[in-house]
């Protein structure tokens, strides 16, 4: 053995440590979108118990538990496979902190992710891949992409279509927000104080998870959640399930093209001005402006950015999932925000920062009297 044989193995660079990333993602995806973990339960199963279970070839259907175990989602003893306690509890369907839907709402985003080549170079939205000489890392993407199928058969047949129906793409996404928001919503209905407040606007309001939180937090509030005709049918079975329909009612339409109504004294745009560019922002923050009465406040959630726009990471990696997927979108800084606040006519702004668990902070202006 050599002196260069001999050596210790050097830890990954940062380079090789990112190029990996997307591989252990992928990973996760699949065996999640094949239901592994809900079929696994309790119950220690075999690869082929399991490829029965799922509808998957048991050859790949044990590389792929093989790559969930070295991964530390799933344990192995003997032929059996189990979930790893971390799994067992966020990603079989039931638990109450389940979160296999948020992981399928990533694997939407998959397919935009994977043109940020053209997004980049045009500055937009790319409905389909026109760029060329890629790598031999985006080589091995768009096989991965298709790890669901290869699973299934243990053969790459011809690449299959990567577009899931819009109406399934759309639940993966209200579900995701859904239960995020339920961890967070309780900290924000503390921080923000309404308790003099009678009418929150909730625009964007997707699921209702916030208005349902603020109004049982706080007595003699009611909110209207505004969203989108496909995501207020959502909102209300949601609505409903926490038995809050007396206090919590909806409004279809659409906020670039539909009013605020009147007589607001709160309204709220959680997670919404990343989405658009400054013109479309001004124009929201204008529209809560005539909608609320003298004295009323327009409170913005969002997960803010340096003024460098270089942290934190998670801001960062969203203004690049923005751009793949809406064209104009990005995360802001406060001062940003403030300075559309300011024009539009709002007074005394101010910021204040939740726990870093929940990942954003609230800009608060006010309606001068």
């Amino acid at each position: 053995m050599t002196a260069r044989d001999n050596r210790e193995p050097q830890p990954l660079n940062l380079v090789d440590q990112t190029l990996s990333g997307w591989q252990k993602a992928r990973v996760l995806m699949t065996a999640n979108h094949l239901d592994f973990f809900t079929a696994l339960g309790e119950e220690p199963l075999s690869a082929e118990e399991i490829a029965s279970r799922c509808g998957t070839h048991p050859r790949s259907t044990r590389l792929l538990l093989n790559a969930c175990v070295a991964l530390g989602f799933l344990e192995k003893e003997g032929p059996l496979y189990h979930n790893s306690a971390e799994v067992q509890e966020s990603l079989v369907r039931g638990k109450p902190n389940y979160r296999g839907d948020g992981i399928a709402h990533q694997e939407d985003l998959w397919q935009s992710w994977s043109l940020l080549n053209e997004a980049v170079r045009t500055n937009s939205w790319v409905p389909t891949y026109v760029g060329d000489a890629i790598s031999h890392q985006e080589d091995l993407w768009k096989p991965g992409s298709s790890l669901d199928e290869v699973v299934r058969t243990n053969r790459q047949g011809e690449e299959r279509d990567n577009l899931t129906e819009q109406s399934e793409v759309h639940r993966h996404f209200m579900i995701s927000m859904q239960s995020r928001a339920i961890r967070w919503a309780p900290t924000l209905a503390e921080t923000l104080d309404l308790s003099s407040r009678r009418q929150l606007f909730d625009v964007g309001g997707g699921p209702g998870t916030l208005s349902i939180f603020l109004v049982k937090r706080y007595p003699g509030l009611r909110a209207i959640v505004f969203d989108l005709p496909q995501t207020i049918k959502f909102a209300r079975e949601i609505i409903a399930e926490f038995g809050v329909s007396d206090l919590v009612t909806t409004r279809s339409g659409d906020y670039f093209k539909d009013d605020f109504g009147q007589g607001n004294d709160v309204v709220l745009l959680s997670t919404i001005l990343r989405l658009m560019g400054p013109e479309r922002s001004l124009g929201l923050l204008q529209k809560a402006y005539d909608s609320l009465v003298p004295g009323g406040l327009v409170v913005i959630n969002e997960g803010l950015i340096n003024d460098e726009g270089t942290s934190p990471l998670r801001a960062v990696m969203f203004s690049l999932n923005m751009l793949v997927t809406t064209g104009n979108g990005q995360s802001h800084s406060g001062a940003e925000i403030i300075k559309m606040m300011a024009a539009t006519g709002f007074a005394e702004p101010r910021i204040i920062s939740l726990p870093e668990a929940v990942g954003t902070s609230l800009i608060i202006a006010d309606k001068p009297l």
